[in-house]
């Protein structure tokens, strides 16, 4: 079966962590996107989410108490367009500033 990658469950999982005020070391994986718009990682996900979902879901998480972040699966020599290394570099931004608000 295709289970496609989704961020169902997201915003109770935020909501359970803000009420706990846990403090949340947030990792993203860039190869959760679909390759069509990040096709440089090693492990590319059919199916994966768009940029604007992804987006949206560090807006969502930021609503947390994040203590850390680290973001991966960036492998520029696996897209000479140097599309995915521009990708990860907005990605990078708006985590940045998601958390700084």
């Amino acid at each position: 079966d295709f289970h496609p990658f989704t961020f169902d469950g997201l915003k109770e999982t935020v909501r359970d962590l803000k009420e706990k005020k846990a403090p949340v070391y947030f990792t993203i994986d860039l190869d959760c996107l679909d390759p069509s718009v990040f096709p440089g990682t090693g492990t590319p996900e059919a199916g994966g989410v768009s940029f604007l979902e992804l987006l949206d879901a560090i807006r969502t998480v930021s609503q947390t108490n994040i203590v850390g972040a680290d973001v991966n699966e960036l492998a520029p020599m696996l897209d000479v367009s140097g599309v995915s290394t521009a990708t990860a570099c907005k990605v990078l931004r708006e985590l940045l500033l998601a958390i700084t608000e």
